[in-house]
């Protein structure tokens, strides 16, 4: 396999090239993370035992089928399911604001809401 194409950091300003899947330079590797809620745990960020539950719940009502590629007519399974009002901006556990996501999907949305 040939070796990965260097690419600029993701840490605004940075002038450092990186070769690692994460994006980050030796000097920013993890800053990501560090970025969202850090100290807490995922109990504490809302994301327990119950969220484990709902999380079963929604990929079962979905039929494991990712809603973004439904609409556009393609069959994808889920992996994960998404706020589709985030709980940042007021979204709530209710079954009317899940949806399940296939991984690209969800990255895509989140880098996006991200960014408003």
């Amino acid at each position: 396999m040939p070796p990965r194409t260097p690419k600029a950091c993701r840490v605004r300003g940075c002038r450092s090239t990186t070769t690692d899947p994460s994006g980050y330079c030796k000097a920013h590797k993890g800053e990501g993370w560090r970025q969202y809620k850090p100290g807490q745990s995922r109990h504490q960020r809302g994301y327990g035992s119950r969220w484990d539950v709902i999380r079963a719940q929604i990929l079962k009502r979905d039929r494991y089928l990712c809603q973004a590629h439904l609409r556009k007519g393609q069959a994808v399974s889920a992996a994960c399911v998404d706020h589709i009002i985030a709980k940042a901006n007021g979204g709530t556990d209710e079954d009317s604001n899940l949806e399940s996501l296939c991984w690209s999907c969800h990255a895509t949305k989140t880098g996006r809401e991200r960014l408003k």
